[in-house]
């Protein structure tokens, strides 16, 4: 008798979530294609998704979504310039997140 092995209640919720994104993700491209740049809110009253489901599915969008302060667009319809602030934006947020880290270990090894 093969079972698997019995998730925790984390794991059934990620699993969970992460099984809906294909869908989710086809419903924001579509929402967001022709319309330009999208704020959080107005996604939200369009699609229902929370600001984390959006997060998580701009993140989950092997680069066809791009977000910002102006919120989220279609990576297709932005300009030049919109596509390399976007990346130069995660890119600063990188650095900092690995200054972080770097920190909170020296401390653990002081």
């Amino acid at each position: 008798m093969n079972q698997e092995p019995q998730l925790s209640l984390f794991d059934q919720i990620k699993k969970r979530e992460t099984s809906a994104i294909p869908d989710q993700l086809e419903s924001l491209i579509r929402t967001l294609t022709g319309k330009g740049w999208m704020t959080r809110r107005q996604l939200e009253a369009q699609t229902s998704f929370s600001d984390r489901t959006l997060r998580a599915l701009a993140n989950s969008s092997a680069g066809q979504i791009i977000s910002g302060q102006q919120g989220y667009r279609l990576t297709r319809e932005a300009t030049v310039d919109e596509i390399k602030h976007a990346a130069n934006w995660l890119k600063h947020q990188a650095e900092e997140m690995t200054r972080r880290a770097i920190q909170i270990e020296r401390v653990r090894h002081s």
